[in-house]
């Protein structure tokens, strides 16, 4: 092989190599770009105040002050509840309330964010959020059990939803939550902060499989 046919071969593998990697280049440049754009279609941002892990404090851990007592919900009727979330994994079965409710709040009662669609809603997502520990209003205490593929259930306006768990992750506690979700499906969202960890809550994802 002659010197030029040598620096022709050698330009024509160096072309092939710039083109190998320009392809590859653009490639990862367009899965950063879907990528990216799957968040934006995905994502949202509620407002969600940070949810607290409560627990029983004795007067020895106050220091012999006063010990402090378990905060008690107020009687509620079952009339003042338009609908019930149930969980069969971890036995749990709680009323909700209107959104506008005095009730509707971690304090007293699991809480549907203002922020919340209500079941019945076409690709809407219902926003449930609860306090965990171990008082009396720690009503999703039991939820880091569950996992990917459980069933949740909601009864609302004569309708059983049945929800299955697609996604659990955690957010830091800033007063802002981004919910991880398909929004042209309905979805069930659920938070609590997260088990034996103060600066993060849990968000568990569930999307609709059928209502009867």
């Amino acid at each position: 092989m002659s010197r030029n046919q040598k620096i022709i071969v050698s330009f024509i593998v160096l072309f092939i190599g710039i083109l190998i990697f320009a392809s590859e280049y653009f490639k990862s440049k367009k899965i950063e770009v879907y990528d990216y754009m799957n968040e934006l279609y995905y994502n949202e941002i509620v407002d969600v105040a940070p949810i607290e892990e409560l627990e029983f404090a004795t007067s020895e851990e106050n220091n012999g002050d006063v010990e402090v007592e378990d905060t008690k919900e107020e009687y509620l009727d079952s009339y003042s509840y338009i609908g019930y979330l149930n969980i069969p994994k971890i036995n749990f079965k709680k009323g909700f309330t209107e959104i506008s409710s005095k009730y509707n709040t971690v304090s007293r009662n699991i809480q549907i964010l203002s922020t919340s669609d209500y079941p019945d809603k076409e690709n809407g997502n219902v926003i449930i959020a609860a306090h965990s520990g171990n008082t009396s209003v720690s009503y999703f205490k039991d939820l880091y059990k569950l996992n990917k593929g459980d069933f949740v259930y909601i009864e609302y306006n004569n309708t059983l939803y049945t929800y299955k768990i697609v996604n659990i992750y955690t957010v830091n506690k800033t007063g802002k939550a981004e919910i991880k979700r398909h929004k042209d499906k309905s979805t069930l969202t659920l938070i609590t902060c997260t088990k034996n960890d103060k600066t993060t809550q849990t968000i568990y994802i569930s999307e609709l499989i059928n209502k009867e």
